[in-house]
Protein backbone atom coordinates (compact mmCIF):
# COMPACT_ATOMS: atom_id res chain seq x y z
CA UNK A 1 0.00 0.00 0.00
CA UNK A 2 1.17 3.77 -1.05
CA UNK A 3 2.65 5.51 2.19
CA UNK A 4 0.14 8.47 2.86
CA UNK A 5 1.56 11.75 2.47
CA UNK A 6 1.95 13.53 5.60
CA UNK A 7 0.27 17.37 5.69
CA UNK A 8 3.11 19.76 5.96
CA UNK A 9 3.89 21.73 9.13
CA UNK A 10 3.29 24.85 9.34
CA UNK A 11 6.67 27.10 9.82
CA UNK A 12 7.19 28.91 13.25
CA UNK A 13 8.49 31.62 10.81
CA UNK A 14 5.22 32.28 9.11
CA UNK A 15 4.28 35.83 9.29
CA UNK A 16 0.33 35.25 8.31
CA UNK A 17 -0.61 35.73 11.65
CA UNK A 18 -4.12 38.26 12.48
CA UNK A 19 -4.00 40.93 14.61
CA UNK A 20 -6.65 39.82 17.56
CA UNK A 21 -6.31 42.73 20.20
CA UNK A 22 -6.03 46.58 20.19
CA UNK A 23 -4.33 48.44 22.81
CA UNK A 24 -2.83 51.93 22.94
CA UNK A 25 0.59 53.25 23.35
CA UNK A 26 2.32 56.48 24.92
CA UNK A 27 5.57 56.51 22.74
CA UNK A 28 4.91 60.24 20.45
CA UNK A 29 3.81 58.56 16.81
CA UNK A 30 3.81 60.87 13.86
CA UNK A 31 1.49 59.98 11.01
CA UNK A 32 2.90 63.28 9.16
CA UNK A 33 6.97 62.52 9.92
CA UNK A 34 7.59 63.50 6.58
CA UNK A 35 7.12 67.37 7.61
CA UNK A 36 10.22 67.18 9.47
CA UNK A 37 12.49 68.36 6.81
CA UNK A 38 9.88 71.19 5.86
CA UNK A 39 10.25 72.38 9.31
CA UNK A 40 13.92 73.01 9.02
CA UNK A 41 13.42 74.95 5.38
CA UNK A 42 11.04 76.92 7.07
CA UNK A 43 13.64 77.71 10.01
CA UNK A 44 16.22 78.73 7.12
CA UNK A 45 13.63 80.95 5.45
CA UNK A 46 13.43 82.79 8.38
CA UNK A 47 10.33 84.14 7.14
CA UNK A 48 7.98 83.49 9.87
CA UNK A 49 10.65 86.04 12.16
CA UNK A 50 10.33 88.44 8.59
CA UNK A 51 6.79 88.29 9.02
CA UNK A 52 6.75 89.03 13.23
CA UNK A 53 8.69 92.10 12.07
CA UNK A 54 6.58 94.23 9.52
CA UNK A 55 3.02 93.16 11.32
CA UNK A 56 4.62 94.15 14.93
CA UNK A 57 1.97 96.50 15.53
CA UNK A 58 -0.83 93.72 15.34
CA UNK A 59 0.68 92.30 19.00
CA UNK A 60 -0.68 95.11 21.50
CA UNK A 61 0.06 92.97 24.53
CA UNK A 62 2.66 90.99 25.33
CA UNK A 63 0.74 87.91 27.19
CA UNK A 64 -0.30 85.41 24.44
CA UNK A 65 1.54 83.62 21.57
CA UNK A 66 4.53 85.36 20.33
CA UNK A 67 3.84 86.67 16.27
CA UNK A 68 6.67 84.59 14.47
CA UNK A 69 5.43 81.14 16.51
CA UNK A 70 1.76 81.94 15.24
CA UNK A 71 2.98 82.87 11.15
CA UNK A 72 5.34 79.83 11.19
CA UNK A 73 2.62 77.43 12.57
CA UNK A 74 0.74 78.69 9.91
CA UNK A 75 2.78 78.64 6.81
CA UNK A 76 3.11 74.60 8.19
CA UNK A 77 -0.56 74.31 8.56
CA UNK A 78 -0.57 75.56 4.63
CA UNK A 79 1.87 72.81 3.65
CA UNK A 80 0.32 70.02 6.09
CA UNK A 81 -3.32 70.55 4.48
CA UNK A 82 -5.28 67.94 6.56
CA UNK A 83 -7.23 71.04 7.91
CA UNK A 84 -8.63 74.08 5.34
CA UNK A 85 -10.55 75.75 8.45
CA UNK A 86 -9.44 77.49 11.34
CA UNK A 87 -10.83 75.41 13.39
CA UNK A 88 -8.74 73.10 12.78
CA UNK A 89 -6.16 74.92 14.66
CA UNK A 90 -8.45 73.28 17.92
CA UNK A 91 -7.86 69.86 17.13
CA UNK A 92 -4.37 70.51 16.70
CA UNK A 93 -3.64 71.94 19.52
CA UNK A 94 -3.80 68.83 21.72
CA UNK A 95 -1.96 66.57 18.78
CA UNK A 96 1.70 65.95 20.76
CA UNK A 97 3.22 64.88 17.51
CA UNK A 98 2.26 68.49 16.00
CA UNK A 99 3.65 70.45 18.79
CA UNK A 100 6.85 68.63 18.66
CA UNK A 101 7.05 68.84 14.51
CA UNK A 102 6.62 72.37 14.89
CA UNK A 103 8.82 72.95 17.97
CA UNK A 104 7.33 76.35 19.37
CA UNK A 105 6.80 77.43 22.70
CA UNK A 106 3.14 78.30 22.46
CA UNK A 107 0.34 76.03 19.87
CA UNK A 108 -1.77 78.79 17.64
CA UNK A 109 -5.57 77.71 18.67
CA UNK A 110 -8.43 79.30 16.42
CA UNK A 111 -9.20 81.48 19.11
CA UNK A 112 -6.11 83.31 18.38
CA UNK A 113 -5.78 83.01 15.19
CA UNK A 114 -9.40 84.83 15.07
CA UNK A 115 -8.26 87.50 17.23
CA UNK A 116 -5.57 88.22 14.57
CA UNK A 117 -7.60 87.88 11.48
CA UNK A 118 -9.76 91.11 13.18
CA UNK A 119 -7.16 93.47 13.43
CA UNK A 120 -6.00 93.05 9.67
CA UNK A 121 -6.34 95.84 7.45
CA UNK A 122 -5.50 96.61 3.77
CA UNK A 123 -2.39 98.42 5.15
CA UNK A 124 -1.50 94.57 6.80
CA UNK A 125 -1.83 93.04 3.23
CA UNK A 126 0.08 95.46 1.26
CA UNK A 127 2.69 94.92 3.64
CA UNK A 128 3.04 90.71 2.38
CA UNK A 129 2.94 91.62 -1.32
CA UNK A 130 6.52 92.65 -1.24
CA UNK A 131 7.41 89.27 0.40
CA UNK A 132 5.99 87.40 -2.29
CA UNK A 133 8.31 89.09 -4.77
CA UNK A 134 11.74 88.52 -2.47
CA UNK A 135 10.60 84.68 -2.31
CA UNK A 136 10.26 84.95 -6.14
CA UNK A 137 13.45 86.95 -6.39
CA UNK A 138 15.17 84.45 -4.59
CA UNK A 139 14.39 81.28 -7.02
CA UNK A 140 14.74 83.60 -10.08
CA UNK A 141 18.56 83.97 -9.23
CA UNK A 142 19.06 80.19 -7.77
CA UNK A 143 17.71 79.21 -11.45
CA UNK A 144 19.56 82.17 -13.37
CA UNK A 145 17.52 81.70 -16.55
CA UNK A 146 18.82 83.18 -20.00
CA UNK A 147 15.00 84.94 -20.38
CA UNK A 148 12.29 85.34 -17.91
CA UNK A 149 8.93 84.56 -19.42
CA UNK A 150 6.03 85.96 -16.93
CA UNK A 151 1.92 85.60 -17.08
CA UNK A 152 -0.13 87.39 -16.36
CA UNK A 153 -3.62 85.96 -15.35
CA UNK A 154 -7.07 85.93 -13.32
CA UNK A 155 -8.60 83.07 -11.85
CA UNK A 156 -11.50 82.95 -9.93
CA UNK A 157 -12.13 81.50 -6.18
CA UNK A 158 -15.63 80.18 -5.87
CA UNK A 159 -17.70 80.53 -3.02
CA UNK A 160 -21.17 80.24 -4.90
CA UNK A 161 -21.98 78.78 -1.27
CA UNK A 162 -20.53 81.42 0.87
CA UNK A 163 -22.84 83.41 3.30
CA UNK A 164 -22.48 87.03 4.11
CA UNK A 165 -18.76 87.09 2.98
CA UNK A 166 -17.27 90.61 2.14
CA UNK A 167 -16.49 91.00 -1.14
CA UNK A 168 -18.07 87.49 -2.55
CA UNK A 169 -19.57 88.98 -5.96
CA UNK A 170 -20.37 87.42 -9.09
CA UNK A 171 -17.77 86.60 -11.14
CA UNK A 172 -17.10 86.23 -15.32
CA UNK A 173 -17.62 82.54 -14.73
CA UNK A 174 -21.17 83.24 -13.37
CA UNK A 175 -19.96 81.87 -9.97
CA UNK A 176 -20.35 83.59 -6.85
CA UNK A 177 -16.43 84.43 -5.86
CA UNK A 178 -13.43 86.58 -5.60
CA UNK A 179 -11.47 87.21 -8.70
CA UNK A 180 -7.40 87.57 -7.77
CA UNK A 181 -4.95 88.80 -10.76
CA UNK A 182 -1.39 87.38 -10.28
CA UNK A 183 1.57 87.48 -12.07
CA UNK A 184 3.34 84.10 -12.29
CA UNK A 185 6.80 82.74 -13.43
CA UNK A 186 7.70 79.01 -13.83
CA UNK A 187 5.00 78.03 -11.21
CA UNK A 188 5.60 81.07 -8.44
CA UNK A 189 3.52 83.80 -7.53
CA UNK A 190 5.54 86.83 -8.60
CA UNK A 191 2.45 88.78 -7.28
CA UNK A 192 -1.26 88.70 -6.41
CA UNK A 193 -3.96 91.06 -5.58
CA UNK A 194 -7.03 89.77 -4.30
CA UNK A 195 -10.01 91.43 -5.16
CA UNK A 196 -13.99 90.83 -5.39
CA UNK A 197 -15.85 88.81 -7.57
CA UNK A 198 -17.56 91.91 -10.17
CA UNK A 199 -13.60 93.37 -10.56
CA UNK A 200 -12.47 93.32 -13.52
CA UNK A 201 -8.79 92.10 -15.14
CA UNK A 202 -7.26 95.49 -14.65
CA UNK A 203 -9.47 97.23 -12.25
CA UNK A 204 -7.57 100.30 -11.03
CA UNK A 205 -4.60 99.22 -12.86
CA UNK A 206 -4.08 96.66 -10.88
CA UNK A 207 -1.98 94.74 -13.65
CA UNK A 208 -0.08 97.91 -14.97
CA UNK A 209 1.11 98.54 -11.47
CA UNK A 210 2.31 94.80 -11.00
CA UNK A 211 4.31 94.98 -14.19
CA UNK A 212 5.69 97.96 -13.33
CA UNK A 213 6.78 96.82 -9.62
CA UNK A 214 8.23 93.89 -11.31
CA UNK A 215 10.45 94.29 -14.13
CA UNK A 216 12.70 96.49 -12.33
CA UNK A 217 13.50 94.04 -9.85
CA UNK A 218 13.82 91.57 -12.26
CA UNK A 219 16.29 93.51 -13.85
CA UNK A 220 18.39 94.85 -10.89
CA UNK A 221 18.52 91.08 -10.18
CA UNK A 222 20.01 89.63 -13.62
CA UNK A 223 20.82 92.47 -15.59
CA UNK A 224 19.45 95.45 -17.63
CA UNK A 225 19.77 93.13 -20.94
CA UNK A 226 17.77 90.20 -19.73
CA UNK A 227 15.09 89.62 -22.40
CA UNK A 228 11.63 89.60 -20.46
CA UNK A 229 7.96 88.18 -22.04
CA UNK A 230 5.02 88.72 -20.76
CA UNK A 231 2.27 86.11 -22.02
CA UNK A 232 -1.59 87.20 -21.46
CA UNK A 233 -4.69 86.53 -22.48
CA UNK A 234 -7.44 88.60 -24.22
CA UNK A 235 -8.53 89.60 -20.96
CA UNK A 236 -5.56 92.06 -21.15
CA UNK A 237 -5.90 93.04 -24.25
CA UNK A 238 -5.98 96.34 -23.63
CA UNK A 239 -3.41 99.87 -24.95
CA UNK A 240 -2.81 100.71 -21.84
CA UNK A 241 -0.82 97.73 -20.85
CA UNK A 242 0.57 97.21 -24.37
CA UNK A 243 1.84 100.79 -23.97
CA UNK A 244 3.79 100.07 -20.62
CA UNK A 245 5.20 97.14 -22.22
CA UNK A 246 6.42 99.76 -24.44
CA UNK A 247 7.69 101.89 -21.75
CA UNK A 248 9.42 99.04 -19.82
CA UNK A 249 10.70 97.52 -23.12
CA UNK A 250 9.56 93.78 -22.75
CA UNK A 251 7.91 91.79 -25.03
CA UNK A 252 4.00 90.77 -24.35
CA UNK A 253 2.57 87.75 -26.67
CA UNK A 254 -1.10 88.35 -26.03
CA UNK A 255 -4.55 86.51 -27.73
CA UNK A 256 -6.17 89.15 -29.48
CA UNK A 257 -10.06 89.81 -29.30
CA UNK A 258 -12.00 89.54 -32.88
CA UNK A 259 -13.29 92.62 -34.67
CA UNK A 260 -16.14 93.11 -37.30
CA UNK A 261 -12.73 94.14 -38.94
CA UNK A 262 -11.41 90.72 -38.62
CA UNK A 263 -14.55 88.77 -40.89
CA UNK A 264 -12.74 88.55 -43.61
CA UNK A 265 -9.84 87.04 -41.83
CA UNK A 266 -12.69 84.43 -41.52
CA UNK A 267 -13.75 83.86 -45.14
CA UNK A 268 -10.38 83.47 -46.45
CA UNK A 269 -9.04 79.95 -48.01
CA UNK A 270 -6.54 77.88 -46.57
CA UNK A 271 -4.20 78.12 -49.71
CA UNK A 272 -3.90 81.92 -48.89
CA UNK A 273 -2.63 81.50 -45.07
CA UNK A 274 0.88 81.61 -44.46
CA UNK A 275 2.26 78.22 -43.21
CA UNK A 276 0.93 75.74 -40.28
CA UNK A 277 1.75 75.12 -37.15
CA UNK A 278 1.67 71.46 -36.20
CA UNK A 279 1.97 70.62 -32.30
CA UNK A 280 1.18 66.80 -30.94
CA UNK A 281 -2.26 65.82 -32.54
CA UNK A 282 -3.43 69.72 -32.87
CA UNK A 283 -2.87 71.26 -36.46
CA UNK A 284 -3.39 75.47 -37.20
CA UNK A 285 -2.95 76.94 -40.15
CA UNK A 286 -1.89 81.29 -39.53
CA UNK A 287 -1.80 84.40 -41.58
CA UNK A 288 0.19 87.21 -40.77
CA UNK A 289 -1.38 90.41 -40.61
CA UNK A 290 -0.53 94.18 -38.98
CA UNK A 291 -3.01 94.91 -36.18
CA UNK A 292 -3.98 98.89 -35.08
CA UNK A 293 -7.10 99.62 -33.70
CA UNK A 294 -8.85 103.01 -35.09
CA UNK A 295 -8.63 104.61 -31.14
CA UNK A 296 -4.70 103.64 -30.59
CA UNK A 297 -1.96 105.97 -30.77
CA UNK A 298 -0.60 106.41 -34.47
CA UNK A 299 2.89 104.43 -33.44
CA UNK A 300 0.80 101.49 -31.41
CA UNK A 301 1.06 98.96 -34.89
CA UNK A 302 1.60 95.40 -33.90
CA UNK A 303 2.61 92.00 -35.36
CA UNK A 304 -0.22 89.31 -35.18
CA UNK A 305 -1.45 86.21 -36.39
CA UNK A 306 -4.85 84.88 -37.37
CA UNK A 307 -5.09 81.03 -36.52
CA UNK A 308 -7.31 78.26 -37.55
CA UNK A 309 -7.60 74.86 -36.55
CA UNK A 310 -7.37 72.52 -39.04
CA UNK A 311 -7.34 68.85 -39.56
CA UNK A 312 -4.45 67.32 -41.04
CA UNK A 313 -5.83 66.72 -44.36
CA UNK A 314 -6.51 70.76 -44.18
CA UNK A 315 -10.35 71.07 -43.42
CA UNK A 316 -11.67 73.33 -40.62
CA UNK A 317 -11.88 71.62 -37.31
CA UNK A 318 -15.04 71.75 -35.35
CA UNK A 319 -15.03 72.65 -31.71
CA UNK A 320 -11.68 74.95 -31.85
CA UNK A 321 -12.59 78.65 -32.76
CA UNK A 322 -10.03 80.89 -34.56
CA UNK A 323 -8.10 83.00 -32.24
CA UNK A 324 -5.51 85.88 -32.62
CA UNK A 325 -2.20 86.50 -31.52
CA UNK A 326 -0.99 90.05 -31.14
CA UNK A 327 3.14 90.76 -30.11
CA UNK A 328 5.26 93.52 -30.36
CA UNK A 329 8.25 90.61 -30.76
CA UNK A 330 9.93 91.77 -33.91
CA UNK A 331 10.29 88.80 -36.69
CA UNK A 332 14.05 89.11 -36.97
CA UNK A 333 14.11 88.12 -33.17
CA UNK A 334 10.96 85.17 -32.78
CA UNK A 335 9.49 83.02 -35.50
CA UNK A 336 5.98 82.82 -36.24
CA UNK A 337 6.10 79.01 -34.93
CA UNK A 338 7.79 80.36 -31.54
CA UNK A 339 4.76 83.36 -31.07
CA UNK A 340 2.47 80.89 -31.94
CA UNK A 341 4.20 78.39 -29.19
CA UNK A 342 4.84 81.35 -26.70
CA UNK A 343 0.60 81.30 -27.00
CA UNK A 344 0.03 77.59 -26.73
CA UNK A 345 1.73 77.87 -23.41
CA UNK A 346 -0.74 79.77 -21.61
CA UNK A 347 -1.86 76.17 -20.60
CA UNK A 348 0.70 74.89 -18.59
CA UNK A 349 0.94 78.27 -16.65
CA UNK A 350 -2.58 78.02 -15.40
CA UNK A 351 -2.31 75.22 -14.13
CA UNK A 352 -0.43 77.40 -11.20
CA UNK A 353 -3.73 78.51 -10.19
CA UNK A 354 -4.84 74.29 -10.24
CA UNK A 355 -1.95 73.87 -8.03
CA UNK A 356 -2.54 76.94 -5.55
CA UNK A 357 -5.94 75.96 -4.87
CA UNK A 358 -5.37 72.53 -3.63
CA UNK A 359 -2.47 73.92 -1.75
CA UNK A 360 -4.82 75.91 0.10
CA UNK A 361 -8.70 75.62 -0.57
CA UNK A 362 -10.23 77.83 -2.87
CA UNK A 363 -13.59 78.78 -0.10
CA UNK A 364 -12.18 81.62 2.18
CA UNK A 365 -12.65 80.88 5.70
CA UNK A 366 -13.59 83.92 7.14
CA UNK A 367 -16.64 86.57 7.15
CA UNK A 368 -14.87 89.83 6.90
CA UNK A 369 -12.76 90.34 3.49
CA UNK A 370 -9.84 91.66 4.40
CA UNK A 371 -9.65 89.01 6.83
CA UNK A 372 -9.74 86.78 3.65
CA UNK A 373 -7.66 88.91 1.35
CA UNK A 374 -4.67 88.48 4.50
CA UNK A 375 -5.64 84.60 4.54
CA UNK A 376 -5.23 84.24 0.74
CA UNK A 377 -1.73 86.62 0.63
CA UNK A 378 -0.46 84.59 3.07
CA UNK A 379 -1.26 81.32 1.42
CA UNK A 380 0.55 82.34 -1.62
CA UNK A 381 3.26 83.47 0.32
CA UNK A 382 3.51 79.38 2.12
CA UNK A 383 2.68 78.16 -1.98
CA UNK A 384 5.72 79.90 -2.80
CA UNK A 385 7.82 78.23 0.06
CA UNK A 386 6.52 74.88 -0.77
CA UNK A 387 7.07 75.16 -4.45
CA UNK A 388 10.51 76.02 -3.92
CA UNK A 389 11.26 73.18 -1.42
CA UNK A 390 9.70 70.92 -3.62
CA UNK A 391 12.24 71.54 -6.40
CA UNK A 392 15.33 72.26 -4.81
CA UNK A 393 15.47 70.42 -1.88
CA UNK A 394 12.76 67.25 -1.99
CA UNK A 395 14.14 66.97 -6.03
CA UNK A 396 10.34 66.12 -7.14
CA UNK A 397 9.26 66.81 -10.66
CA UNK A 398 8.51 70.51 -11.79
CA UNK A 399 4.90 69.62 -12.16
CA UNK A 400 4.03 67.31 -9.06
CA UNK A 401 1.15 68.87 -7.51
CA UNK A 402 0.82 69.36 -3.62
CA UNK A 403 -1.60 66.70 -3.09
CA UNK A 404 1.10 64.06 -4.47
CA UNK A 405 4.04 65.78 -1.88
CA UNK A 406 1.97 65.47 0.87
CA UNK A 407 1.24 61.74 -0.21
CA UNK A 408 4.33 60.47 -0.86
CA UNK A 409 6.33 62.79 1.69
CA UNK A 410 4.59 64.18 4.25
CA UNK A 411 2.37 61.26 4.81
CA UNK A 412 5.28 58.93 6.59
CA UNK A 413 4.71 57.35 9.80
CA UNK A 414 7.76 57.90 12.39
CA UNK A 415 8.12 57.83 16.24
CA UNK A 416 9.41 60.61 17.83
CA UNK A 417 11.71 60.04 21.08
CA UNK A 418 13.50 62.08 23.02
CA UNK A 419 17.14 62.26 25.05
CA UNK A 420 19.86 64.39 25.67
CA UNK A 421 17.69 67.58 25.10
CA UNK A 422 16.88 66.96 22.11
CA UNK A 423 14.02 64.82 20.06
CA UNK A 424 14.86 62.21 17.61
CA UNK A 425 12.60 61.11 14.65
CA UNK A 426 12.70 57.29 13.54
CA UNK A 427 10.95 56.36 10.22
CA UNK A 428 11.49 52.69 8.99
CA UNK A 429 14.56 51.43 6.85
CA UNK A 430 12.34 50.74 3.80
CA UNK A 431 10.90 54.59 3.66
CA UNK A 432 14.33 56.45 4.54
CA UNK A 433 16.02 54.36 1.43
CA UNK A 434 13.10 54.96 -1.09
CA UNK A 435 12.59 58.78 -0.56
CA UNK A 436 16.16 59.33 0.02
CA UNK A 437 14.82 61.29 2.90
CA UNK A 438 18.60 61.47 4.81
CA UNK A 439 19.02 63.58 1.33
CA UNK A 440 16.35 65.81 1.40
CA UNK A 441 17.11 66.31 5.45
CA UNK A 442 20.82 67.14 4.79
CA UNK A 443 19.82 70.07 1.94
CA UNK A 444 16.72 71.51 4.52
CA UNK A 445 19.44 71.73 6.60
CA UNK A 446 21.01 74.47 4.29
CA UNK A 447 19.30 78.01 5.00
CA UNK A 448 17.34 79.28 1.83
CA UNK A 449 18.16 82.89 2.01
CA UNK A 450 15.30 85.32 0.88
CA UNK A 451 17.10 88.87 0.75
Amino acid sequence: MPKKKKKPRTSRKDCRRKIKSLDTTNECLSSRAGLAPYVNFLHGSRLADELEYILSHLRKSSKGIPLNDAFFQLLLFFADGTFQHLNGFDKLKDNEDWQKLHGCKETLNTAQLQRLLDKVTPYEINLLRPLIRRIFLSALKASKPSQVILFLDSCVYVNNDAKCRGGVKPTYKKKKGYHPINLIWEGLYVDTVFQRGDYSTNHDDVAISMLKEAVPLIREALGEDIPIIVRMDSGYYDQKIFKVCEDLSIHFVCAGKRYSDHKHLEEKALHDFDGIYANNDSCWHYYRFEERRADWDADMKYRALFLRATKEDGEALLGLDSRIILTNIGKEQCSDQDIINYDHSRGLDELTHRAAKEFSDEKMPCLDYCANAFWYTLSIIAFNLFQIFKRNIACFPYNTYPNTIRRKLFDLAGKIVGGARSLKLRVSKWKMAELKLLDIWQKSLIPWVID
